[in-house]
Formats: C-alpha cells, sequence, structure tokens
C-alpha cells in the first residue's frame, strides 16, 4: 500500500518543518507545505493529497476554516486541524467544514498517528461505498 500523501498547511515555518519531520518518520509522504490558503488552495488539486493537516490560522487573507471550505467545492480528502484555537466559536466554524479531526497543539505522535489512520480509514471506507 502507497504511503499516504498529506498536504501541510502551516503558517509558522518552524512547526511546519517538525510536521514534516514527525510525518516522514511515522511514514507518511509530505507533498507540499504552504503558509497561506491561497498557496494551498492552487496547488491542491495539482497534488492531490489523501489528507490535509491544517492551522486555523494562516497567512494571507483566508483563515484555515475558509479555506477548508473552498477545498471541499472539489475535494473530498479529509482536513484535520492542527491548533492552538480552542474558543467555542472558533470550533464551532470548523464543524461546519466536517473535519476528520480537530488537534490542539502541543499533539504527540502517537495522537496525531492516530487521528491521521482514522481519518484516512473513513476516506477508504467512503471511497469503497461508492465505488472508487
Amino acid at each position: 500500500m502507497p504511503q499516504p500523501r498529506i498536504l501541510i498547511i502551516e503558517n509558522e515555518g518552524v512547526i511546519a518543518l517538525d510536521l514534516d519531520q514527525r510525518l516522514t518518520q511515522l511514514g507518511y509522504a509530505v507533498i507540499g507545505i504552504f503558509a497561506s490558503g491561497e498557496q494551498a488552495l492552487y496547488y491542491a488539486a495539482q497534488l492531490a493529497p489523501d489528507l490535509v493537516l491544517m492551522n486555523i490560522r494562516l497567512q494571507g487573507t483566508l483563515d484555515g476554516i475558509q479555506t477548508a471550505l473552498a477545498l471541499r467545492e472539489f475535494w473530498d480528502a479529509p482536513i484535520i486541524y492542527l491548533t492552538a484555537s480552542t474558543d467555542a466559536e472558533t470550533i464551532r466554524r470548523a464543524e461546519q467544514t466536517q473535519p476528520g479531526g480537530y488537534l490542539v497543539k502541543p499533539v504527540d505522535d502517537l495522537e496525531l498517528r492516530a487521528t491521521l489512520q482514522c481519518a484516512l480509514a473513513v476516506r477508504r471506507q467512503a471511497n469503497k461505498a461508492r465505488g472508487l
């Protein structure tokens, strides 16, 4: 089975590079890292990731929730939020995107791996049900 292809959308470069390293060590293929929603939207269709790991706070004019809503228009891969935002309004807004998970920073490798595996398993089952 090929490595799942992960797209990272994270506004802080140090965190994005750490995630890249951690995901690679966990057996995932990081296919792109972007700091803004605009960049991610431009490249997402070309990259066709299996899953997106995204911060809610991003550079540019779009936040992670707005970016997720735009991604949902043309793409069905799970989006997992990895963020420090835990206020009720942010979580309510995030729920509108039907996320594959919501992890609060800092997150350990076991929690990260479990959340990614569960989100990818749900996607595989949905694709199987649709005959894909």
